[in-house]
């Protein structure tokens, strides 16, 4: 027999206690109150306790029925599913705007890897062609001409003085320089060198090291992964050609580009397409095209900031147009219907025990908290209700589900529609950037599981400056020329404003009064200075559009004395110090104003590292936009008054 106890007071089943002068009796109307129930029993067998029996299901039943419970579909459990999709892969990549170059899209490498990866001109660096120019002198020592290494290091000379103002500054990037100039062949003249063929004009090769210096150039450019020259004509080309050729025209048809225009040796750069980034609204633009039996389909990558791709990043562009072929195929699985499951989820029997580490009860919802309430019902209510039907897709495609039969504990078989998309949203979906209804496929971008990242090498932080009225670039953290980062904040700073002549002792004395000239003690400067690497952004309105307003970088004005101010150039990548047209100045830099909030932005520069869905290796060196801590304070002042 079991019961319900609380203390030592005795649930009614149990029986009356026998009545005697000493047994306490309850007053009248008395209420008597339970703060435990537990089930326990006095027998040996615990089976009585837990079967939990009630005292009137009847009345249960009829309650019931009177909220409506037993108003239900007669349905079984999904047993069985058959889903039929279409599977159709990324062929196509457009990086920048629509007007882009497009190309196909390689196979192998990650998506951030062919997204984020700068052009040769920015991502090399004399610390690579060191490198590279160590392997071969390895290699030429393992073939036996070791003694022609001195030569080759003279002849493809690394320099040994900084070509740029922030490197010249750095002990690390001076010294590096020194030791392996003359005794480390650069690697980049080198491979140019051997793709001319001159190699051997240059250097002093005696006879008996020309096959041994062939030998380590094979396995230098093997190592470095340079594809296979191509082949020449083939033969008999010129019994191909038409009877009639014009004079001073060569039949012979041009020898492709070796290595090719778009290689660069270890590390993944940008190809003859151009990068994706967009260096005024700092992030990458990108395009990419599948094409299968519903017509060709193109998602595009307007605002990524370079911090891991993902679904959520892409929007379907209707009428666009990459062209992409037709390369799709048709998937049928029969898989089984899995409950779906997490952490914290009520347990569906009785008496089975629920994790206590998430408790969903203990979330508080406010009468505006509508998406937690949402959560909390689907979690407390209908989980139960949620099946997963797993289903293995290729990375790298976009997947359309054709039909889902779904077959019951009864036999039924149901066809189960697409659940009805949002206005503008829907899970898992790419929304339309020009219509109202998100695109009916799935997609799964081939991107790179894992990365390892170094320390950036480059970092600047965009900022607002109330005070002075203005918005600023600091260049926190430049490249150096061995690809070194160089702490420009610490190498920096702040001018001060040249100062006046020395008053002269004894004061000179005005010819026109005879009496001497009162200096003043005060000292008026327009402005006050502020370091080289704050950069300054201008407001400046758009042409043709007096309420759109870029931010214009600008040189810092270094003032002078005597002269005018003497502007002073950056050495950011980011901020884009390349000379003009005709060499005149640098090229403009206007970014959008919205781009800059009160929070500001801050951009990095850094190698990262990943792995293919091959299993291949890729080296890349890649920006990545970030958020940053609010306001930032020149110190500038106008029209400054300070002790001469």
């Amino acid at each position: 027999m079991s019961h319900l106890v609380h203390d030592n007071q005795v649930a009614p089943d149990a029986g009356p206690p026998a009545a005697g002068p000493d047994t306490p009796q309850d007053p009248p109307g008395s209420v008597t109150t339970w703060t435990r129930l537990e089930p326990r029993t006095r027998r040996g067998d615990l089976s009585p306790a837990l079967e939990a029996r009630i005292a009137d299901p009847l009345w249960l039943l009829a309650r019931q029925w009177q909220l409506g419970e037993f108003t239900g579909e007669d349905a079984g459990s999904p047993v069985v599913a058959r889903v039929h999709a279409e599977v159709t892969p990324f062929t196509r990549y457009r990086p920048g705007v629509a007007s882009g170059s497009t190309i196909g899209l390689p196979s192998g490498i990650p998506l951030e890897a062919l997204v984020e990866r700068e052009g040769a001109a920015t991502a090399d660096d004399l610390r690579l062609s060191a490198e590279t120019g160590q392997q071969f002198l390895r290699l030429l020592a393992e073939a036996g001409a070791g003694e022609l290494g001195p030569a080759v290091a003279d002849r493809y000379r690394i320099p040994a003085a900084p070509p740029d103002a922030p490197s010249a500054a750095d002990a690390g990037t001076v010294g590096y320089l020194r030791v392996v100039a003359g005794r480390v062949p650069h690697g980049d003249l080198l491979l140019r060198a051997c793709a001319a063929g001159t190699v051997e004009d240059d250097l002093p090769v005696p006879p008996a090291l020309a096959g041994a210096l062939r030998t380590a150039i094979t396995g230098w450019l093997a190592w470095l992964g340079v594809p296979p020259r191509p082949p020449g004509p083939p033969g008999g080309y010129l019994l191909q050609l038409p009877a009639v050729i014009a004079p001073g025209v060569d039949p012979r048809p041009d020898t492709p580009p070796w290595p090719p225009a778009d290689f660069h040796p270890l590390i993944s750069v940008a190809g003859l397409e151009g990068t994706a980034w967009q260096r005024e609204r700092m992030e990458y633009e990108f395009s990419v095209g599948a094409a299968g039996s519903a017509g060709e389909l193109v998602l595009a990558a307007r605002e990524y900031d370079g911090d891991r791709l993902d679904w959520y990043h892409f929007d379907h562009a209707p009428v666009d147009t990459l062209q992409a072929q037709p390369a799709s195929q048709q998937l049928v699985r029969i898989t089984l219907p899995t409950p779906v499951g997490y952490a914290g989820m009520p347990a569906t029997r009785f008496w089975e025990m629920e994790d206590s580490r998430i408790n969903l009860g203990q979330v508080g919802a406010g009468a505006g908290d509508l998406a937690r309430m949402f959560l909390l019902e689907y979690g407390l209510v209908y989980a139960n209700d949620h099946f997963i039907v797993p289903l293995e897709l290729p990375v790298g495609s976009a997947t359309r589900i054709r039909s889902l039969i779904v077959t019951d504990t009864f036999g039924t078989r149901t066809l189960v529609p697409a659940a009805p998309g949002g206005r503008g949203w829907a899970l898992f979906r790419p929304s339309g950037a020009v219509t109202d209804g998100p695109a009916d496929v799935l997609v799964l971008p081939a991107t790179a599981a894992a990365t390892l990242d170094s320390e950036p090498v480059e970092e600047v932080r965009f900022g607002r400056d109330e005070m002075a009225n203005l918005a600023w670039a600091i260049e926190r953290t430049v490249t150096g020329a061995t690809g070194r980062a160089i702490d420009r904040s610490a190498q920096v700073a702040r001018p001060a404003v040249p100062a006046r002549p020395p008053v002269p002792d004894p004061p000179p004395v005005d010819p026109a009064t005879g009496r001497p000239v009162v200096v003043p003690e005060l000292s008026y400067a327009f402005a006050t200075t502020v370091p080289e690497n704050w950069v300054p952004l201008v407001p400046t309105p758009l042409a043709g559009d007096p309420t759109a307003v870029r931010l214009r970088r600008v040189p810092i004005q270094q003032p002078t004395r005597d002269g005018p101010p003497v502007p002073v150039l950056g050495h950011s990548r980011v901020l884009d110090w390349r000379p003009g047209p005709g060499g005149a100045g640098v090229v403009e830099l206007a970014v959008p104003e919205e781009e800059i909030g009160r929070a500001g932005v801050r951009v990095l520069r850094r190698w990262q590292l990943a792995r293919g869905v091959d299993g291949s290796v890729h080296l890349w060196l890649g920006r990545s936009r970030h958020a940053t801590g609010g306001d930032v304070s020149s110190g500038l002042r106008y029209d400054a008054v300070e002790p001469r």
